[in-house]
Order: structure tokens, then C-alpha cells, then sequence
């Protein structure tokens, strides 16, 4: 989640560049301090795709929940994620975050505490040096 790493996606052929994870520590973000937490720590450096928490295919920071629901059959989108969101909420609300949806990149690691604006800016002049060489 840096300038060169949307250039390189673009020399590749890809039209654009997805990156979500990287403005979830933007101040502009509203995540909560446990996901902002998991984001900074080891946890950043630990994604896997599982379709436990919302049905569906998606990439998120390993946590309980992963490791649990992966070995579990699931029901069909929209009722795994409705579950998953109450089973959140309860956990959440007895301060436990192990069972909530932080979804991430595999740039997790890179991620960057910055405006919004600033890292857009950032961005733009990391890819810029990188067309350059």
C-alpha cells in the first residue's frame, strides 16, 4: 500500500489499484481502537480470505473467529453475515474483538497513521518517484 506498489500493479495491467486497508488508520476512519490496534501490531502481518464472516469470500486479520469458522459449514450469504454481526456485537459489547470483521489487505503491514488527504498525497508522490526510475 505505497506509491510503487500502485505503479507496479499498473505496469502489470491492472487499470487501478484497490487500496482499502490503507486509509483504516486515517484519523477520517471509523474504525474502532481494537482494529486501529490489530492494524499497527503483528496481527497486520496475518490475513487469510474466508468466506465465515459475511458468507462471502473476503480478506481479513486472523483472529478467533477465522479459526473457528473455517472448519464450520456455512449457511449462505445473507445469513452468515447476520450472524456473524450479532456474534460481534455480543462479543464486542464484554470487550472481546476476536470475533470482529477486520478486514485487510495483504498490505496490511503497510499501512499508515495519515490524513486522508496526506496519504492520497503521499501516495501520489511515492508512485510518481517510482515511474521515474
Amino acid at each position: 500500500m505505497d506509491g510503487a506498489g500502485i505503479n507496479a500493479a499498473l505496469q502489470l495491467g491492472a487499470a487501478a489499484a484497490q487500496l482499502g486497508t490503507a486509509f483504516v488508520l486515517c484519523p477520517e476512519s471509523a474504525a474502532d481502537a481494537a482494529y486501529r490496534e490489530r492494524l499497527k501490531g503483528e496481527g497486520a502481518h496475518h490475513t487469510r480470505i474466508t468466506a465465515a464472516i459475511s458468507g462471502r469470500p473476503a480478506r481479513g486479520l486472523v483472529n478467533r473467529f477465522h479459526e473457528i469458522a473455517d472448519d464450520t459449514a456455512l449457511p449462505d450469504y445473507p445469513v452468515a453475515y447476520d450472524a456473524a454481526k450479532a456474534l460481534h456485537a455480543a462479543a464486542r459489547a464484554t470487550g472481546n474483538h476476536d470475533f470482529a470483521p477486520h478486514w485487510a489487505g495483504q498490505g496490511a503491514p503497510l499501512a499508515r497513521e495519515l490524513p486522508a488527504a496526506s496519504l492520497v498525497g503521499k501516495l501520489a508522490e511515492e508512485m510518481q518517484e517510482a515511474q521515474r526510475h
